[in-house]
């Protein structure tokens, strides 16, 4: 089993209220008795059959005897919000908070996923998309039955996504689920499953295992397959696969360039520098600024004169690239350089300067503020994801303006960056966003939530087991 990989949250949540042992032992404590499940059983009949008023009516009625039962407030919350009363199932859990704080944490969490359920089966494959990607940020292995009908949707992006929270949930299922998405008919999909793959190595002796998983990509038709698997067998420890990495990257033409100097990114090996010192100066400016991306991911001493001169570069992409990895390199005599994009044409570029500069010590958030007023929404989205990879916590006041901006993928952004965060902090922001007016929103703000409650629990991001 690999290390989990994300931070834990602060919140002193009670464990009670996150496994089914707990609450069988919160029915036992609460007196649970034949009537209760009888009328338990008849709510639950009402709730399968559509008729939420009346699950709503038995639920409380239960509740009158028994306030704490927790499987009535949990079928009430679902009703709610199987007619669209979010606020309503909300208003319930905050009496419960109150009242019975034992168990709010395990309704809240119902809620989240209460919400996250229809988003699954929405005609919108954006919905779709963030339904499954919702129950991913989640990190609860129990949960990955929601998802696995998704590997079957007609939209690639939906499945792709499938495959990436399969690799963030984890389990015993997972590894199972991500290796049979090597079969599916769209490269996409399949490059997600070796992204997953690679994500899963690190030290120990999880690599042989995970290299010999990989193999079996190298001989995909998709030459961005091959690559990436090789590149990822070539991080992981693998000296033949890098070398059939070169070999595969050289002579490689059109689109397929660009895959093959992202693979030489994602391998992090050394030797990758040279290849890329050529593609730097390529007459295609998409070539140069993966090139540049690439760069950044080897932290090669050896490539600082070459990104400093593609801080000069006519293309903007390649401009911003080649800062960020100017900080990625950790060579504190690029600060002049990196200063002067401070004041660059583009907006996309001064950013991707005040990142870099983040990495070498130099803090600049006025940057940001600026950027999230851009009249450009993705100038405002990109803000939002640089600020997420460098500024973590102390980018809180900036996610907290951005969870309230008028574009959808803006706000998007910025609740997936609190969530990322955790902490006491970002609960009452994503709990707020629960009311978003747009449905992908609302969708990812549940997830987020459940983010947060298994960090607080100890649950969050488990990795699939190498079995």
């Amino acid at each position: 089993m690999t290390k989990a990989k994300s931070r834990q949250g602060s919140i002193a949540f009670p464990k009670s209220g996150f496994c089914a042992t707990a609450f069988i032992a919160l029915l036992f404590q609460f007196g649970c008795t034949p009537s209760t499940d009888k009328a338990l059983a008849e709510a639950e009949r009402a709730y399968d059959a559509g008729e939420f008023n009346q699950s709503l009516a038995l639920s409380d009625a239960i509740l009158q005897k028994a306030p704490a039962e927790f499987s009535a407030h949990r079928l009430k919350a679902r009703s709610y919000i199987a007619q669209g009363e979010t606020q309503a199932a909300l208003n319930d859990y905050e009496l419960v908070e109150v009242r019975h704080p034992e168990i709010a944490p395990a309704l809240l969490k119902e809620i989240a996923v209460a919400m996250i359920r229809p988003a699954l089966q929405n005609e919108n494959f954006f919905v779709r998309s963030a339904g499954v990607k919702a129950v991913g940020e989640m990190g609860d292995p129990e949960l990955i039955s929601l998802i696995v009908p998704s590997m079957r949707d007609p939209e690639t992006f939906v499945r792709f996504f499938a495959v990436e929270s399969f690799g963030m949930l984890g389990g015993p299922d997972a590894l199972k689920l991500i290796m049979a998405a090597g079969g599916d008919p769209d490269g996409m999909v399949r490059m997600a499953a070796v992204k997953v793959l690679d994500e899963m190595g690190d030290e120990n002796e999880n690599n042989a295992r995970l290299i010999t998983l990989l193999a079996s990509f190298t001989g995909d038709a998709d030459v961005a397959v091959r690559l990436f698997a090789l590149a990822a067998m070539s991080r992981l420890g693998d000296a033949e696969a890098f070398k059939k990495l070169i070999d595969g990257v050289q002579g490689l033409e059109n689109e397929a360039r660009l895959a093959g100097v992202a693979a030489l990114g994602r391998s992090k090996h050394v030797q990758s520098a040279t290849l890329l010192e050529v593609f730097i100066v390529d007459s295609n400016p998409s070539i140069r600024m993966y090139a540049a991306e690439a760069m950044g991911e080897l932290t090669a001493p050896a490539l600082y004169p070459r990104l400093i001169e593609a801080l000069e570069d006519p293309e903007a992409s390649v401009r911003g690239a080649a800062a960020t990895s100017l900080g990625k390199l950790g060579n504190g005599d690029a600060v002049p350089a990196i200063e002067k994009l401070l004041n660059d044409s583009e907006a996309m570029v001064r950013v991707s300067a005040a990142e870099g500069l983040k990495r070498l010590g130099k803090e600049n958030l006025g940057v940001y503020r600026t950027a999230l007023s851009d009249p450009d929404y993705g100038v405002r989205h990109f803000a939002i994801g640089s600020l997420r990879r460098t500024w973590g916590e102390k980018g809180m006041p900036l996610f907290r303006t951005a969870s309230e901006d008028s574009a959808q993928r803006v706000r998007i952004a910025a609740i997936r960056a609190i969530g990322d965060i955790g902490g006491k902090e970002s609960l009452p922001l994503l709990k707020a966003a629960l009311n978003d007016p747009d449905l992908a929103v609302r969708t990812y703000a549940a997830g987020n939530v459940g983010r947060v409650l298994n960090q607080a629990s100890g649950k969050h991001l488990k990795e699939a087991k190498l079995d």
